[in-house]
């Protein structure tokens, strides 16, 4: 299983979620679990779900701290880097205190969540992820409009004084 590039369920107000992890019954779970209630798009390689994150607006990615190509956190950076807004949880069987550290401190990543996860608290995340996406988004679109409006403003305040 490369990846699925196909979303679980295609409505388009709800959450898009990619999950990244080099098992594919981890993969396959995750999208049983949250398929009904998420767009989610699944991924075994970095690469292949880097080119998700290219091709789709990405809301949420979670991906595996153990990987054979690339760990979990240096995934996660370079998504913190390239797709700011995107919010990012790392899963961990186990975690030590230096992996936990540079997944905070480089990855800036949103929770690290344990496995085996919990249903419920997985979807409190993922909430709570979505939550902080769109107040960024939001805080975005807010900058961009103040700029455009000071644009016209300044504009505005030139002609009056050319004239």
């Amino acid at each position: 299983m490369k990846h699925s590039n196909t979303p679980t369920n295609t409505t388009s107000s709800m959450v898009n979620v990619l999950c990244l992890d080099n098992d594919a019954m981890v993969l396959h779970s995750f999208k049983s679990l949250f398929g009904n209630d998420y767009n989610v798009f699944t991924a075994t390689d970095p690469f292949d779900a880097y080119n998700i994150m290219q091709s789709e607006n990405i809301h949420v990615v979670l991906s595996n701290l153990e990987m054979p190509s690339m760990s979990g956190t240096n995934f996660l950076q370079r998504m913190a880097q390239e797709f700011p807004k995107a919010q990012r949880i790392l899963l961990a069987g186990n975690i030590t205190a230096e992996a936990m550290l540079s997944a905070i401190n480089q990855a800036r990543v949103f929770r690290v969540i344990t496995k085996p996860f919990n249903k419920e608290e997985m979807n409190e995340t993922l909430q709570s992820a979505f939550k902080n996406y769109q107040e960024m988004a939001d805080k975005e679109n807010s900058i961009k409009r103040l700029e455009k409006q000071n644009a016209q403003f300044e504009f505005l305040l030139r002609q009056q004084m050319l004239s």
